[in-house]
């Protein structure tokens, strides 16, 4: 058998193989965060605009359904829960908002999902109680009405909380039970819609609980985390004895394995803030209260500047944070929802007390691809991590049976 011959005497640890994967996922962490644009879709038909209204999309048209808000003068008034159901519809000429009726009771504050059956409403307060009802909200562009169906109640009553969809199954994260922060909790709750016909099976299942303990007006989204589609809970404010904390900790639970892990906090609290999933493994935070003048509200009154006009963006993959750049208003108390390629924030409380009737629309800017310095590093140092794994296979491998056969000596983190 001919003998190969080299001239290398250089010994490689196998660790110098894992390098190589180090510095691709520099690379990704190196990678532009998103950037938005805006513009308005036709204000809301209630001219004050509302806070906690259940929002999503059916049949290609926005829904936007009960919610409250202060009359002006807003500091002399007190809260007022609505019924109405407005649908924004698109048109010849761009948009038009038309009368979807009445929900059964003015209710606000609750938690909802968009499916392809329609909105899916959960929870909800007024003035005087807190609901555990669920019904789903069908629009019919033929009839231009909206019908409604019940589904199965939640296992008890909750504001507040956030939902998210995976696949087929929702998912309702924290709330509060009662009208006071103090009834917070930290419960997930899950209703599997591929199980809708089966009166037995059909009901909300009670899964493990937050880690991070006891919230309200957190956000829950549902996004790829390279592995499997996972649900994340976000931010939020709880009571404790010496007050109200407010909370910027992030938790991922993963259905597959029905565990929570914790990933890296939020750069300010974004309670009571909206998000959306974009892309294959980003999360768009769109504002939230970062509680700074939380306490201050009553004192500045109209001269309160508002809550933080920032957008910030998690990648999943990399658990890392990243500014999405400036937002003209901060909504919060809403739902963002996805329409087309478009992110639309309707109404919400722009500071205490003060609705907005605007719908906002935000178009994520591609970036054009820039292969600035990090990059050139990243693969000069991937190219130099190859060629030394390749000098130290070299040195092992003398004859032609090595060559073809790799001398049956393929290393486990090679063959995986």
């Amino acid at each position: 058998m001919q003998r190969i011959w080299y001239p290398f005497k250089l010994s490689v640890n196998p660790r110098w193989a894992w390098v190589s994967v180090w510095l691709l996922s520099l690379s990704l962490q190196g990678q532009e965060p998103p950037r938005m644009e805006w513009d308005q879709l036709p204000a809301l038909p209630n001219a004050v605009g509302v806070a906690g209204p259940f929002v999503g999309m059916h049949q290609d048209a926005l829904i936007v359904a009960g919610g409250a808000n202060f009359q002006p003068p807003v500091w002399e008034s007190g809260k007022v829960w609505h019924d109405q159901i407005h649908v924004l519809t698109r048109t010849e000429d761009g948009h038009q908002w038309q009368d979807g009726g009445n929900l059964h009771h003015p209710i606000a504050y609750g938690a909802n999902v968009s499916l392809p059956e329609g909105l899916v409403c959960m929870g909800g307060n007024d003035a005087d109680e807190v609901f555990d009802d669920v019904f789903l909200l069908r629009w019919d562009p033929d009839t231009a009405s909206i019908e409604t169906e019940a589904l199965p109640s939640l296992p008890r009553p909750c504001a507040h909380g956030q939902a998210a969809l995976i696949g087929r199954i929702i998912y309702l994260a924290g709330g509060q039970g009662g009208l006071t922060l103090e009834t917070a909790t930290d419960q997930l709750w899950a209703l599997d819609l591929s199980q809708r016909g089966k009166d037995s099976d059909f009901q909300w299942k009670i899964l493990p609980p937050i880690p991070g303990g006891a919230r309200a007006f957190n956000l829950t989204l549902a996004q790829h985390n390279g592995y499997q589609d996972s649900l994340y809970v976000l931010s939020g404010r709880t009571q404790d004895p010496e007050g109200v904390r407010f909370l910027d900790d992030f938790w991922e639970y993963q259905p597959m394995s029905s565990t929570w892990r914790p990933r890296k906090a939020a750069p300010k609290c974004v309670m009571a803030g909206s998000g959306v999933p974009w892309g294959q493994s980003h999360l768009l935070v769109l504002g939230g209260a970062d509680g700074q003048l939380f306490h201050q509200g009553d004192a500045l009154k109209d001269d309160h500047p508002g809550f933080p006009k920032e957008a910030w963006a998690y990648h999943t993959i990399t658990d890392t944070w990243t500014s999405a750049g400036p937002i003209p208003e901060n909504q919060v108390t809403t739902s963002a929802v996805l329409w087309d390629d478009t992110i639309i924030i309707p109404s919400g409380e722009i500071r205490p007390r003060v609705r907005t009737p605007t719908i906002r629309r935000g178009k994520v800017l591609i970036q054009p691809a820039s292969f600035g310095w990090l990059h050139y590093l990243i693969l000069g140092g991937y190219l130099a991590a190859m060629v030394v794994i390749g000098i130290g296979f070299n040195r092992r491998h003398r004859h032609s049976e090595d060559f073809f056969r790799g001398g049956k000596r393929i290393p486990w983190w090679a063959a995986g």
